[in-house]
């Protein structure tokens, strides 16, 4: 028992150490860089990593497949948090983006999606947002602002809660609610409660809405995951799933230099 404590801390630990320096790194890289750090696998990967450990690639498999479903979760958090942040303060709308997150999650527990499902579901749930959303993503930039003694504690607190939570539910309740909650968007939620009180709310649900794109990318790591998790070892298909979030969001910035790739529209300049 004392062990298994001891492993247990050592995970969340790891995985805070994880996202507090990519976050702290979102910070400063302004919004389609720290965008792009942001969809990287920096809080699924280490609860990915974990439940690898503790029961295999079959079940890595079986988890990645719902993951792949979960990321329409994702995209309605983003939504939801675009549209309230333009008028509401950080507690209203990073509550009504975490509702639709978890509506979302629990309509898709109604069901057994089969990979090719999953699959359709995150391509049609990404390509919706990322059109109805571009009127968000505006390219500000951030003032500059002290940053808050909290800040650290809270990311740490956050990666923690999702790390105990999918330890639990691997055990408790199998592969398909442990493979929706190593999805919950950690990184996005730190960055709300972290950048809009201190940037706004319309610079916060920029950096969230470029980040869609990247998002996309997440979610073809996580359908390489279950199909390769099922072919190789563990090892091998967690690393090669990160190669392809991190080739994905390499792309979107070459391709963003040549002027080919997100559309963001700049803020128009006050009068005078």
């Amino acid at each position: 028992m004392e062990s298994s404590g001891l492993v247990l801390a050592a995970k969340v630990a790891a995985a805070a150490i994880i996202v507090v320096t990519a976050s702290r790194a979102t910070e400063r890289a302004g919004p389609l860089l720290g965008a792009m750090i942001a969809t990287l696998p920096v809080s699924a990967g280490p609860v990915y990593v974990f439940l690898a450990i503790d029961h295999g690639a079959a079940f890595i498999s079986e988890s990645a497949r719902m993951s792949v479903a979960a990321t329409a979760a994702t995209a309605a958090f983003v939504g939801a948090h675009a549209v309230a942040a333009q008028r509401l303060a950080t507690p209203a709308s990073l509550a009504l983006a975490t509702l639709a997150w978890f509506a979302v999650a629990l309509a898709l527990q109604f069901r057994d999606w089969s990979f090719v499902e999953a699959c359709l579901l995150y391509v049609g749930a990404f390509i919706l947002a990322i059109r109805g959303l571009r009127r968000y993503a505006v390219a500000l930039e951030a003032p500059p602002v002290p940053r808050a003694r909290f800040d650290l504690a809270l990311r740490a607190l956050l990666v923690a809660v999702v790390v105990l939570a999918t330890t639990y539910a691997s055990h408790a309740l199998g592969p398909t609610v442990a493979g929706v909650l190593a999805t919950y968007p950690v990184v996005f939620t730190c960055l709300v409660l972290i950048l809009q009180p201190r940037c706004g709310g319309r610079f916060a649900a920029s950096v969230l809405v470029i980040s869609l794109k990247g998002m996309l990318g997440f979610g073809l790591a996580l359908a390489v995951l279950h199909l390769a998790a099922a072919r190789m070892s563990v090892t091998a298909a967690l690393l090669l799933a990160l190669a392809v979030a991190v080739a994905w969001n390499t792309m979107l910035l070459v391709l963003n230099r040549r002027r080919l790739q997100f559309p963001i529209r700049r803020a128009p300049r006050p009068p005078g």
